[in-house]
């Protein structure tokens, strides 16, 4: 009965994995899910014959994306998938044409122009389960660590959204993964759009990019704006490449503020301003964590040896910069101590509790405010340390010739005494234990050589 049970779940086992490598396939790979950035595409108006194409399409948004500042830089920090799902047939809605079409989740351009896609629950149909249902429950089955999903929609016309800040949705049509870069701003970093058209209704809500703020000490990217920059900022040509206060931003033309005259989040296919790459590097640092290992694996043992301890941590580096190492002796930096592995003599620490710490910082310039210290990492390790540690005191000539002299200390594991006429050739003489945390050694053979003595305990 067992025996059958075993090959009934090694077959369920194995039509799991089979289902789920006919759905999601791998575009990228640098690690373990747990700690990487994971990007999840999946296909929208795609038919079964399409599916092909749509892995060489998501592919090359992926691609795209990650060779943009900031994220081209971490690019090691992220895992990419593709969820293959077949439509009825290809393409999308277009109210304003009208054309129709039987999608899986139901993608519709805006009803007055065509750029906007959107997924239900929006304006033509308010059921969750629709569209942005049918993503969340995919997700979970097949990728539920996804931090950012991307919906590809299999149309030649340009357009994309931020999916209500859940997905990141783009066409396949001329540059719409310059649109798909700037939505990811939107649903990793929580970045504002900086148009001046108006949006009546829009949340007045501020974002890391947009602001009302016109008090140079209270701007929160005020750490960006160098010194003597007016407040607000000109919109000339001569302040392009300055960071400032320019009005019109979160659609207003006045009374809000972006950081730079221009910005991905303002025109898609430029580059993202410092501050809103800023905001990508935090958020990505929210869900990846620098050290990706570290040995030992136990951060909290005891320490009964005189031989050196190794420490060593693994790092998850970025593109074209190191992140920097400090080792610590109970909070106390080691002089020249920066590299991934550490070294000391427990003798060094001393006995009782001792810690030993790797503090691990990504000093990138891409950062300049990072309140919730999210770019640093510290591993510590905390040591009880009991090293048996002995002295040799009280001599006492004897009758005849011969002497004593007493070891005393904390050897549970015995002693054993050496004697040596030069002090470099040593010779085991006696081996014994401590009782009641000493013991006394006698030398039995009189004689008028002069030898040293030390003890120890033993490997």
């Amino acid at each position: 009965m067992r025996a059958g049970w075993a090959i009934l779940s090694l077959l369920l086992v194995l039509q799991l994995h089979s289902a789920w490598s006919q759905t999601v396939q791998t575009i990228l790979t640098n690690g373990p899910s747990s700690n990487r950035l994971n990007i999840v595409v999946l296909s929208e108006g795609y038919t079964s014959a399409q599916l092909t194409q749509f892995l060489v399409d998501a592919t090359n948004a992926v691609n795209t994306l990650l060779s943009h500042a900031p994220c081209q830089e971490y690019r090691n920090y992220c895992n990419a998938f593709a969820i293959k799902v077949a439509s009825n047939q290809s393409g999308s809605d277009h109210p304003v044409g009208p054309t129709y079409r039987d999608t899986y989740f139901n993608s519709s351009y805006d009803q007055f122009y065509d750029l906007l896609i959107t997924i239900p629950p929006n304006d033509f149909d308010t059921n969750y389960n629709h569209g942005q249902g049918k993503i969340d429950s995919l997700l979970q089955t097949n990728v539920p660590l996804c931090h950012l999903p991307i919906l590809l929609v299999n149309d030649t016309v340009y357009g994309g959204s931020d999916g209500f800040d859940k997905t990141a949705i783009a066409s396949v049509g001329f540059s719409s993964f310059d649109i798909l870069t700037h939505e990811t701003g939107h649903v990793l970093a929580n970045l504002g759009d900086e148009y001046s058209l108006p949006y009546p209704g829009f949340p007045d809500t501020e974002e890391p990019n947009t602001t009302r703020q016109t008090n140079a000490a209270l701007i929160k990217w005020k750490s960006w704006i160098p010194t003597n920059t007016p407040l607000p900022t000109p919109p000339v040509a001569t302040n392009s490449s300055v960071i400032g206060l320019f009005e019109g931003a979160h659609y207003h033309s006045n009374g809000w503020y972006r950081p730079k005259l221009n910005c991905m989040m303002n025109t898609p296919g430029v580059s993202f301003c410092e501050v809103c790459s800023e905001a990508l590097v935090l958020s990505i640092y929210q869900r990846v964590r620098p050290v990706d290992g570290f040995l030992p694996a136990t951060t909290n043992f005891s320490v009964a040896t005189t031989q050196a301890l190794s420490f060593s941590v693994a790092l998850l580096q970025p593109t074209t910069h190191n992140l920097g190492v400090q080792w610590q002796t109970n909070g106390v930096a080691v002089p020249g101590a920066t590299n991934m592995s550490f070294n000391i003599l427990p003798v060094l620490l001393g006995n009782g509790t001792q810690t030993v710490s790797a503090v691990v910082k990504d000093n990138t310039t891409l950062v300049r405010n990072d309140p919730a210290n999210l770019l640093s990492q510290t591993v510590r390790w905390t040591l009880n340390v009991n090293i048996p540690q002995l002295h040799l005191d009280s001599p006492l000539w004897l009758a005849g010739g011969k002497f004593a002299f007493r070891i005393s200390g904390n050897a549970p594991l015995g002693v054993v005494v050496h004697s040596s006429t030069n002090a470099l050739t040593w010779t085991p003489v006696a081996t014994n234990s401590l009782f009641g945390g000493q013991f006394w050694y006698t030398n039995f053979t009189a004689g008028a050589q002069k030898k040293f003595f030390r003890a120890s305990t033993p490997p």
